[in-house]
Protein backbone atom coordinates (compact mmCIF):
# COMPACT_ATOMS: atom_id res chain seq x y z
CA UNK A 1 0.00 0.00 0.00
CA UNK A 2 2.99 2.22 0.63
CA UNK A 3 3.85 2.70 -3.37
CA UNK A 4 0.36 3.23 -3.81
CA UNK A 5 0.59 5.96 -1.89
CA UNK A 6 3.38 7.37 -3.27
CA UNK A 7 1.91 7.01 -6.87
CA UNK A 8 -0.79 8.79 -5.38
CA UNK A 9 1.25 11.59 -3.81
CA UNK A 10 2.83 12.33 -7.19
CA UNK A 11 -0.30 12.86 -8.73
CA UNK A 12 -1.60 15.42 -6.01
CA UNK A 13 1.64 17.29 -5.73
CA UNK A 14 1.57 18.13 -9.83
CA UNK A 15 -1.74 19.12 -9.51
CA UNK A 16 -2.75 22.46 -9.55
CA UNK A 17 -3.04 24.91 -6.88
CA UNK A 18 -6.49 24.45 -7.48
CA UNK A 19 -7.25 21.27 -7.93
CA UNK A 20 -5.82 20.53 -4.42
CA UNK A 21 -7.79 22.66 -2.63
CA UNK A 22 -10.68 20.85 -3.58
CA UNK A 23 -9.38 17.59 -2.84
CA UNK A 24 -8.31 19.39 0.36
CA UNK A 25 -12.10 20.25 0.95
CA UNK A 26 -13.09 16.35 -0.15
CA UNK A 27 -10.95 15.18 2.87
CA UNK A 28 -12.43 17.87 5.26
CA UNK A 29 -15.91 16.23 4.17
CA UNK A 30 -14.93 12.82 5.25
CA UNK A 31 -13.16 14.18 8.40
CA UNK A 32 -16.26 15.04 10.39
CA UNK A 33 -15.77 15.79 13.54
CA UNK A 34 -12.39 17.38 12.41
CA UNK A 35 -9.39 15.83 13.93
CA UNK A 36 -7.51 15.17 10.69
CA UNK A 37 -8.06 11.24 10.52
CA UNK A 38 -10.95 9.64 8.95
CA UNK A 39 -12.18 6.81 11.35
CA UNK A 40 -13.94 3.43 10.46
CA UNK A 41 -17.22 4.91 10.78
CA UNK A 42 -16.54 7.94 8.72
CA UNK A 43 -14.64 5.96 6.35
CA UNK A 44 -17.27 3.06 6.02
CA UNK A 45 -20.50 5.58 6.05
CA UNK A 46 -18.99 7.23 3.22
CA UNK A 47 -17.68 3.98 1.48
CA UNK A 48 -20.94 2.76 0.97
CA UNK A 49 -22.00 5.71 -0.92
CA UNK A 50 -18.99 5.27 -3.20
CA UNK A 51 -17.04 1.89 -3.67
CA UNK A 52 -17.19 0.50 -6.73
CA UNK A 53 -17.06 -3.22 -4.82
CA UNK A 54 -18.30 -4.09 -1.27
CA UNK A 55 -15.08 -6.04 -0.39
CA UNK A 56 -14.08 -2.31 -0.28
CA UNK A 57 -16.31 -1.62 2.79
CA UNK A 58 -14.23 -4.04 4.79
CA UNK A 59 -12.59 -3.36 7.90
CA UNK A 60 -9.85 -5.26 6.79
CA UNK A 61 -9.10 -2.51 3.92
CA UNK A 62 -9.70 -0.34 6.17
CA UNK A 63 -6.51 -1.57 8.26
CA UNK A 64 -4.71 -2.06 4.79
CA UNK A 65 -5.25 1.55 3.99
CA UNK A 66 -4.40 2.30 7.64
CA UNK A 67 -0.48 2.11 7.23
CA UNK A 68 0.77 3.90 10.29
CA UNK A 69 -1.42 2.00 12.33
CA UNK A 70 -3.28 4.94 13.85
CA UNK A 71 -6.50 3.50 13.59
CA UNK A 72 -7.87 6.17 11.53
CA UNK A 73 -6.85 7.62 7.94
CA UNK A 74 -4.64 10.68 7.51
CA UNK A 75 -4.60 13.09 4.91
CA UNK A 76 -2.20 10.80 2.70
CA UNK A 77 -4.34 7.69 3.57
CA UNK A 78 -7.25 9.32 2.04
CA UNK A 79 -5.65 10.44 -0.92
CA UNK A 80 -4.60 6.77 -1.51
CA UNK A 81 -8.12 5.95 -1.05
CA UNK A 82 -9.50 8.15 -3.63
CA UNK A 83 -6.66 7.22 -5.89
CA UNK A 84 -7.94 3.64 -5.87
CA UNK A 85 -11.49 4.05 -6.52
CA UNK A 86 -10.53 6.33 -9.49
CA UNK A 87 -7.73 4.05 -11.12
CA UNK A 88 -10.41 0.88 -10.10
CA UNK A 89 -7.85 -0.78 -8.38
CA UNK A 90 -9.22 -4.54 -8.15
CA UNK A 91 -10.42 -6.49 -5.79
CA UNK A 92 -9.53 -10.62 -6.72
CA UNK A 93 -12.41 -12.32 -7.86
CA UNK A 94 -11.20 -15.61 -6.29
CA UNK A 95 -9.72 -14.80 -2.95
CA UNK A 96 -11.88 -11.14 -1.94
CA UNK A 97 -8.09 -9.33 -1.24
CA UNK A 98 -7.11 -5.96 -2.51
CA UNK A 99 -4.33 -6.61 -5.48
CA UNK A 100 -1.98 -3.96 -4.90
CA UNK A 101 0.75 -5.08 -7.67
CA UNK A 102 0.42 -7.52 -10.48
CA UNK A 103 -2.56 -8.96 -11.86
CA UNK A 104 -4.49 -11.44 -14.37
CA UNK A 105 -7.75 -10.25 -16.02
CA UNK A 106 -9.66 -11.99 -18.87
CA UNK A 107 -9.11 -11.00 -21.76
CA UNK A 108 -12.84 -12.07 -23.24
CA UNK A 109 -14.84 -10.50 -20.02
CA UNK A 110 -12.63 -7.14 -20.44
CA UNK A 111 -14.01 -7.06 -24.23
CA UNK A 112 -17.32 -8.46 -23.90
CA UNK A 113 -18.52 -7.33 -20.04
CA UNK A 114 -18.79 -4.07 -18.18
CA UNK A 115 -17.12 -5.44 -15.44
CA UNK A 116 -13.64 -6.95 -15.84
CA UNK A 117 -12.90 -10.38 -13.95
CA UNK A 118 -9.12 -9.60 -12.09
CA UNK A 119 -7.43 -12.26 -9.79
CA UNK A 120 -4.42 -12.15 -8.24
CA UNK A 121 -1.23 -13.97 -9.01
CA UNK A 122 -1.29 -16.56 -6.11
CA UNK A 123 -4.79 -17.58 -7.30
CA UNK A 124 -3.40 -17.41 -10.89
CA UNK A 125 -0.79 -20.10 -10.04
CA UNK A 126 -2.61 -22.21 -7.96
CA UNK A 127 -4.41 -25.23 -8.28
CA UNK A 128 -6.57 -25.47 -11.29
CA UNK A 129 -9.43 -27.28 -9.22
CA UNK A 130 -9.28 -23.89 -7.25
CA UNK A 131 -9.95 -21.80 -9.74
CA UNK A 132 -13.90 -21.22 -10.60
CA UNK A 133 -14.27 -19.28 -13.88
CA UNK A 134 -16.80 -19.16 -17.12
CA UNK A 135 -13.45 -18.50 -19.16
CA UNK A 136 -9.97 -21.01 -18.84
CA UNK A 137 -6.66 -19.42 -17.78
CA UNK A 138 -6.03 -19.58 -21.48
CA UNK A 139 -7.98 -16.30 -21.58
CA UNK A 140 -6.00 -14.43 -18.81
CA UNK A 141 -3.09 -12.00 -19.44
CA UNK A 142 -1.46 -9.81 -17.06
CA UNK A 143 -2.30 -6.04 -16.26
CA UNK A 144 1.07 -5.06 -18.30
CA UNK A 145 0.46 -7.75 -21.26
CA UNK A 146 -2.75 -5.97 -21.38
CA UNK A 147 -2.22 -2.71 -21.22
CA UNK A 148 0.29 -3.11 -24.59
CA UNK A 149 -2.09 -5.42 -26.09
CA UNK A 150 -4.47 -2.15 -25.84
CA UNK A 151 -1.96 0.19 -27.24
CA UNK A 152 -1.05 -1.86 -30.46
CA UNK A 153 -4.91 -2.01 -30.86
CA UNK A 154 -5.25 1.49 -30.52
CA UNK A 155 -2.03 2.08 -33.34
CA UNK A 156 -3.46 -0.57 -35.62
CA UNK A 157 -6.67 1.87 -35.43
CA UNK A 158 -4.80 4.65 -36.18
CA UNK A 159 -3.40 3.49 -39.80
CA UNK A 160 -6.72 2.37 -40.86
CA UNK A 161 -7.77 5.48 -40.07
CA UNK A 162 -5.24 7.33 -41.98
CA UNK A 163 -6.70 4.88 -45.41
CA UNK A 164 -10.38 5.48 -44.42
CA UNK A 165 -12.22 6.45 -47.22
CA UNK A 166 -15.97 7.53 -45.66
CA UNK A 167 -18.73 6.62 -47.51
CA UNK A 168 -22.13 8.45 -48.53
CA UNK A 169 -23.99 6.13 -46.63
CA UNK A 170 -21.64 6.31 -43.25
CA UNK A 171 -19.91 10.05 -41.80
CA UNK A 172 -16.62 9.05 -40.44
CA UNK A 173 -18.03 9.60 -37.23
CA UNK A 174 -20.10 6.57 -37.42
CA UNK A 175 -17.40 3.88 -38.05
CA UNK A 176 -18.03 1.43 -36.11
CA UNK A 177 -16.47 0.05 -32.96
CA UNK A 178 -16.48 -3.33 -31.67
CA UNK A 179 -16.47 -3.18 -27.95
CA UNK A 180 -15.75 -0.38 -25.59
CA UNK A 181 -12.11 -0.31 -24.64
CA UNK A 182 -11.84 0.65 -21.23
CA UNK A 183 -14.62 0.46 -18.88
CA UNK A 184 -16.99 3.16 -18.22
CA UNK A 185 -18.16 5.67 -15.26
CA UNK A 186 -21.51 4.46 -15.70
CA UNK A 187 -20.30 0.42 -15.74
CA UNK A 188 -21.46 -1.78 -13.07
CA UNK A 189 -17.37 -2.15 -12.68
CA UNK A 190 -18.12 2.01 -10.84
CA UNK A 191 -21.45 1.18 -9.65
CA UNK A 192 -22.17 2.31 -5.78
CA UNK A 193 -23.12 -0.46 -3.65
CA UNK A 194 -26.35 -0.07 -1.67
CA UNK A 195 -26.23 2.74 1.37
CA UNK A 196 -26.65 2.48 4.57
CA UNK A 197 -30.36 3.96 5.05
CA UNK A 198 -29.38 5.07 8.12
CA UNK A 199 -26.82 7.55 7.93
CA UNK A 200 -28.94 11.32 7.54
CA UNK A 201 -29.52 12.36 4.10
CA UNK A 202 -27.83 16.18 4.95
CA UNK A 203 -24.28 14.24 5.66
CA UNK A 204 -25.16 11.87 2.37
CA UNK A 205 -25.31 14.92 0.65
CA UNK A 206 -22.52 16.67 2.20
CA UNK A 207 -20.12 14.16 0.79
CA UNK A 208 -21.57 13.65 -2.25
CA UNK A 209 -21.64 17.62 -2.85
CA UNK A 210 -17.48 17.67 -1.99
CA UNK A 211 -17.07 14.05 -4.22
CA UNK A 212 -18.51 16.01 -7.28
CA UNK A 213 -17.04 19.22 -6.99
CA UNK A 214 -13.77 17.47 -6.96
CA UNK A 215 -14.85 15.51 -9.87
CA UNK A 216 -15.90 18.32 -11.82
CA UNK A 217 -12.61 20.90 -10.98
CA UNK A 218 -10.52 17.68 -12.07
CA UNK A 219 -12.57 17.43 -15.19
CA UNK A 220 -11.34 13.26 -14.48
CA UNK A 221 -12.88 11.20 -17.30
CA UNK A 222 -10.69 8.27 -16.73
CA UNK A 223 -7.37 7.74 -15.61
CA UNK A 224 -6.49 5.73 -18.74
CA UNK A 225 -7.30 8.55 -21.00
CA UNK A 226 -6.19 12.16 -19.02
CA UNK A 227 -3.39 9.95 -17.29
CA UNK A 228 -3.89 12.02 -14.30
CA UNK A 229 -6.13 11.49 -11.09
CA UNK A 230 -5.58 15.02 -10.61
Amino acid sequence: MEDLNEVALAYYESGTDEERRLFDQFFESMDEDGNGRVSYREFSEFMSLEAYDRNMCTRDFFNDLDVDGSRGLDFNEVLTLYYIIKSGRPICRQCKIFITNEYFTCTRCFKTRSSPYNICLECFRGEEGHFYHTHSLEQFVDNFALLECLRKEALEEDREDEYYEPSPSRSRSQRIVPYSRYPSENSSHHAIVPYNPNIPAERRNRWGTAFRILETGLHFASVVTSCSIM
